[in-house]
C-alpha cells in the first residue's frame, strides 16, 4: 500500500511538472541541450564566464570548485554554490529557453559582471557570502520569470540591494521597474535617493521623494535648496510632508536646524515663528533637540536627532576640554544651567571626546543633580536612552561602583541584565550595544558583577540557539568567549588573528624589509614633532635620506628596516607631500605594513583614506583616537590598533614607536603584553601615568575584537 501511495505521489509529481513546463514553456536543467546552437558571440561570452570563475576558483590555492571560506564548511558551500553551481544553471537556463540572441548576450553579461564584482571583493578580502548567494538566485529567478511574465510579483516578494544590481535586465519594463523602485524606496531609500537624477522613470522618482521625505528629510531639504537638478524633483513632488520641507527651505532662518521641527510643523503642533526664535538660541536648541530624541524615540527620526545630538553635545565638550587647565567654576560654568537629562546627553554622546577630567565633573554632577532619584529611576525617566554608552563609559572611567551605589539590589540586577540583554534588537539595528558592552569587560573590576554578567550572556546564547537566532547567538556566543577564554584560545574559537602578539614575519615585505609609512601634517605642531622625530633616528643604528617631500630612514643594523614620512610642508602642501610619497611608493610596488599617524585628531580622517588590508600595525597617536577603530577595522580587518582615549602626546608616543622599533630591529614578534608591561614600568607615576593609562594597547582593544570576530562569523545584516 505504502508503495502504491509513493507510486502516485511521484506521478503527481511528475504530472505536474509536465503542466508546469507546458504552461510556462520552459526547460530546467543543468546542462546546455542544444551546445551546436550556441553562437560564437555567444561562446566568447561563456568563455568570459568560465575564466572569471576560474579567478574565483584560483582565490584559495587548488582549483577544485570550492572557494575556501576561512575554513567555514557552511559558507563555502554557499558561495560555491552560487559561482559554480547557480551560474551554470542560469546559463543553462539561458540557453535552453531563450531565443533572441541579443536576450541571451544581456544575460550573460549580466552574470559576467556578477562575477567580476565577486573577484574584486575577494581579492580586496570583504566578501558577503550572503550578498553573493542571493545575487546568484536573483539573478536566476529574474530571468526566468522575465520569461514567464510573472516578474512584478517576484520583485515584490523579494526586494533587495543584490535584486537592485541586477535591475539593469529589465530597466526597460517601466511597471517592474517602478515596483522596484516602490520596494527599495520604502526599504533602501538611502541607496536610491542619491541617485534620484539618473532615473529614467518621472513616477519612480516621485514615489522615491515622498518615500525618503520621512526617514531623512534632510537629504531632501539639501535637494529643494541646491541649484542641481535635484531642486525640481523635489519642488515638483506633491506629496504634503515634502511641501513642509521645501517650506522650511524657503522660510526658515536657519533650514539646516529647522528641518529638524519637519514633523511638528507637518502636525500644526509648532509654527514657523516659532522655529526661528529656538533654532537662534543655541541653549534652547539643545534642550529642544533632547526633547524631539525623547518624543521620536522609537520613529525613523530618531537618527537625526542623534547626528544633530553628536553635534550640539560636541560644542560642550569643547569648552570643558579646552578650558582642561581652568578652575572648575570657569571650566564647568557652560553646563551649568543643564538639567541631569541635559547633562547626561551631553556625557553619551560627547562619548569617548570627553577628556577624562571633563568626564568626571560632568558625572559628579550628574550625581548631585538627578537626587533624589536612583540611578536606574533616572534611566528608567528618558527609556534607558544609550544606557549601555553610559554604563561603558563610567566602567571605563572607575565611576560605575558609584553609580550603582545609587540603587537597591534588585534594582541593580535588574539593569545590568538589561545592559546585556537583547543586543540584536537594538532600535538602531546596530551592533553599538555591543559593542559597548564588549568595551565594558576590561573596566569592570567587580568580580561578582562580571559573574552575573557572564552568567546573563549565557543564558542569552542558549536562548538564541534554542531559538535559531542566527545574529543573537553569534553575539552571544562571541561576547561570551571573550570572558571565558584566555586571549590565545579565545583567537583560535573565534577564527581571528592573535590580538596579543604580532608575529615580525607578518610585517615583512617579499624582501624581507619592514617598511613604516609616517603622517605628519604642516601646523605649527606637526613641525616640531617631525623635526624631533627625525632627530630620534641616527648613526649608529640609522641612516636618514632627505627628498624634497619626504625623508626615508633606513636601518643599519639589525633586521632591515625602512620608515618613509612625509615632510611637514606648510597646509596645504602637507598633504599633497603625502601624496606625492604615496605615488612614488605604489610606483616601486612598495607596500607598507605599518601606518603611524603622527598629528592632531583633526587630521586624522586624512590618514585613515591611506589604510588598505595590507596594514597589520596602525598606530593612532591623536588624541581621542580610540573612536575610529571601527573606521580602521572596515579597511584592513586583521590590523593591530595603539590609539588613546583621551590625549595623544609627544612624550607617550616617542617612547612606543621606540619601543616598536627596537622589536623589530632585533627581529622579534611584537608582544603587546610584555611592550605594554615594560612600557607602564616607565610611565608609573603621576601625570605620564594618567596620560599613558589612557593610551590602549591591541590586546585591549575588545570593541575592535567584538566587532572583527562578528565578521568573520559570516553573520550579515540585510
Amino acid at each position: 500500500m505504502n508503495c502504491m501511495k509513493k507510486f502516485h505521489l511521484l506521478l503527481c509529481l511528475i504530472v505536474s511538472s509536465f503542466f508546469a513546463q507546458a504552461q510556462t514553456n520552459e526547460i530546467l536543467a543543468d546542462t546546455i541541450l542544444k551546445k551546436s546552437m550556441v553562437t560564437s558571440g555567444r561562446m566568447q561570452l561563456l568563455l568570459m564566464i568560465e575564466r572569471e570563475q576560474k579567478k574565483a576558483d584560483a582565490t584559495d590555492g587548488p582549483k577544485d570548485k570550492l572557494i575556501d571560506m576561512d575554513g567555514d564548511i557552511d559558507r563555502t558551500a554557499i558561495i560555491s554554490n552560487a559561482i559554480f553551481g547557480k551560474v551554470n544553471k542560469t546559463i543553462a537556463y539561458i540557453e535552453n529557453n531563450e531565443t533572441d540572441d541579443m536576450v541571451k548576450r544581456k544575460y550573460l553579461g549580466r552574470l559576467i559582471d556578477n562575477l567580476k564584482l565577486f573577484n574584486t571583493d575577494m581579492n580586496d578580502g570583504i566578501v558577503d557570502v550572503n550578498y553573493y548567494s542571493t545575487l546568484s538566485e536573483s539573478t536566476y529567478q529574474v530571468i526566468r520569470n522575465i520569461h514567464n511574465k510573472s516578474l512584478i510579483p517576484y520583485i515584490r516578494e523579494n526586494i533587495s540591494k543584490p535584486l537592485y544590481t541586477v535591475s539593469t535586465l529589465f530597466n526597460d519594463d517601466k511597471p517592474a521597474m517602478s515596483a522596484l523602485m516602490e520596494g527599495m524606496a520604502e526599504k533602501y531609500p538611502e541607496i536610491l535617493i542619491k541617485k534620484i537624477r539618473n532615473l529614467q522613470h518621472e513616477v519612480a522618482a516621485d514615489i522615491i521623494v515622498t518615500k525618503t521625505a520621512p526617514k531623512n528629510p534632510k537629504i531632501i531639504l539639501n535637494f529643494a535648496t541646491s541649484t542641481a537638478m535635484e531642486r525640481d524633483i523635489v519642488r515638483r513632488n506633491q506629496d504634503p510632508y515634502v511641501k513642509t520641507i521645501v517650506k522650511i527651505a524657503d522660510s526658515c532662518t536657519i533650514p539646516l536646524k529647522g528641518i529638524f521641527f519637519v514633523d511638528e510643523l507637518y502636525k500644526g503642533k509648532i509654527t514657523l515663528a516659532e522655529i526661528n526664535k529656538i533654532t537662534t538660541d543655541q541653549e534652547s536648541y539643545f534642550k529642544k533637540m533632547i526633547e524631539m530624541r525623547q518624543q521620536y524615540f522609537a520613529t525613523d527620526l530618531r537618527k537625526i536627532y542623534d547626528r544633530e545630538l553628536t553635534h550640539e553635545a560636541s560644542r560642550y565638550v569643547s569648552t570643558l576640554n579646552e578650558l582642561h587647565d581652568a578652575g572648575d567654576a570657569v571650566r564647568f560654568k557652560v553646563v551649568d544651567k543643564l538639567n541631569p537629562i541635559e547633562l547626561y546627553y551631553v556625557i553619551v554622546y560627547g562619548n569617548d571626546d570627553l577628556y577624562t577630567s571633563s568626564f568626571l565633573g560632568c558625572f559628579n554632577r550628574l550625581m548631585t543633580r538627578m537626587k533624589p532619584k536612583s540611578g536606574s529611576q533616572f534611566l528608567d525617566s528618558i527609556g534607558k536612552d544609550k544606557f549601555r554608552t553610559f554604563i561603558r563609559l563610567s566602567a571605563n572611567y572607575n565611576t560605575l561602583s558609584t553609580f550603582l551605589g545609587t540603587m537597591k539590589a534588585e534594582e541593580k540586577n535588574v539593569l545590568m541584565k538589561d545592559f546585556v540583554t537583547g543586543l540584536d534588537k537594538t532600535l538602531e539595528g546596530d551592533l553599538e550595544g555591543a559593542t559597548d558592552v564588549a568595551n565594558s569587560f576590561g573596566s569592570i573590576n567587580d568580580t561578582v558583577l562580571m559573574k552575573n554578567i557572564t552568567e546573563q550572556i549565557k543564558i542569552n546564547r542558549d536562548a538564541d540557539s534554542s531559538a535559531n537566532n542566527a545574529k543573537g547567538f553569534k553575539i552571544y556566543d562571541i561576547l561570551f568567549t571573550m570572558l571565558t577564554y584566555s586571549n590565545d584560545s579565545m583567537s583560535a574559537k573565534l577564527g581571528i588573528p592573535p590580538i596579543t602578539v604580532m608575529p615580525y614575519n607578518n610585517l615583512k615585505d617579499d624582501s624581507g624589509t619592514v617598511v613604516q609609512q609616517v603622517f605628519f601634517y604642516g601646523d605649527k605642531d606637526g613641525k616640531g614633532v617631525f623635526n624631533s622625530y627625525v632627530n630620534g633616528f641616527g648613526a649608529p643604528d640609522w641612516k636618514v635620506s632627505r627628498e624634497a617631500n619626504w625623508v626615508k630612514i633606513s636601518s643599519i643594523k639589525g633586521k632591515p628596516v625602512v620608515i618613509y614620512a612625509n615632510k611637514p610642508l606648510d597646509e596645504p602642501d602637507d598633504e599633497m607631500a603625502q601624496n606625492a610619497l604615496q605615488a612614488y611608493l605604489d610606483s616601486l610596488d612598495i607596500h607598507p605594513s605599518i601606518i603611524i599617524h603622527r598629528g592632531h585628531s583633526y587630521h586624522l580622517p586624512t590618514t585613515l583614506e591611506h589604510i588598505n588590508y595590507r596594514h597589520k600595525v596602525v598606530i593612532l597617536g591623536a588624541c581621542g583616537a580610540y573612536q575610529n577603530l571601527s573606521a580602521v577595522l572596515s579597511q584592513s580587518e586583521d590590523a593591530h590598533i595603539v590609539s588613546t582615549k583621551q590625549i595623544g602626546v609627544g612624550k607617550i608616543n616617542g617612547p612606543i614607536i621606540r619601543s616598536f622599533n627596537e622589536r623589530l630591529l632585533a627581529g622579534k614578534d611584537i608582544d603587546w603584553v610584555e611592550m605594554w608591561g615594560q612600557l607602564s614600568k616607565q610611565f608609573s607615576g603621576g601625570e605620564m601615568k594618567q596620560l599613558f593609562d589612557d593610551y590602549v594597547p591591541p590586546y585591549k582593544n575588545l570593541g575592535a575584537t567584538f566587532l572583527k570576530a562578528y565578521r568573520m562569523s559570516g553573520v550579515t545584516e540585510e
